[in-house]
């Protein structure tokens, strides 16, 4: 079903550029430094329903509410209802931008921030192949849940790689 909201990938570059230019980009994993503090414009419309996220205040809250989503995304899925997946979908990259935020916060070794980076961008690939197939038009490539059932064991791991860097 098409969307007036902006794909995935648009919201992603815009994120990676952001990232980038306060040091936390991709490039910069092995030595993560501290975004500056800038307030966070929830009042933009994406044309989807999906309510305002509470922004976690630990790297724990944000792998938690990371996991909660992908475990949204297949209850979704499952049940055949792919406008409510793919508002979860558009809500992950504001979870994966809190949580790129608060790990220059959190008290880890150089590696374990670096093995947290690598996980989101895991995490952040496969929902932005979701994202792609929620918005490909009718008849062209794979539906949805069965690019989901290719990506699962993928965001597993990676939820599972936050974990253990926490």
């Amino acid at each position: 079903m098409p969307s007036s909201c902006p794909p995935l990938r648009l919201v992603a570059f815009l994120v990676l550029i952001a990232f980038a230019a306060s040091g936390c980009g991709p490039a910069a994993h092995t030595a993560v430094k501290p975004a500056p503090a800038k307030p966070h414009d929830h009042d933009h419309d994406h044309g989807h329903d999906h309510a305002e996220h509470k922004h976690p205040e630990t790297l724990a809250e944000g792998i938690a509410q990371l996991a909660e989503a992908a475990a949204a995304v297949e209850k979704h899925l499952a049940a055949g209802a792919t406008d409510a997946a793919d508002d979860v979908v558009h809500g992950v990259g504001h979870i994966i931008e809190d949580i790129h935020g608060l790990l220059p916060k959190e008290n880890l070794s150089a590696d374990a921030k670096a093995a947290a980076a690598k996980a989101l961008d895991e995490v952040f690939e496969c929902f932005d192949k979701l994202d792609t197939a929620f918005h490909a038009p009718a008849g062209k490539g794979p539906p949805p849940a069965e690019v989901h059932a290719g990506l699962k064991d993928r965001i597993k791991a990676a939820l599972e790689a936050l974990e253990k860097a926490r």
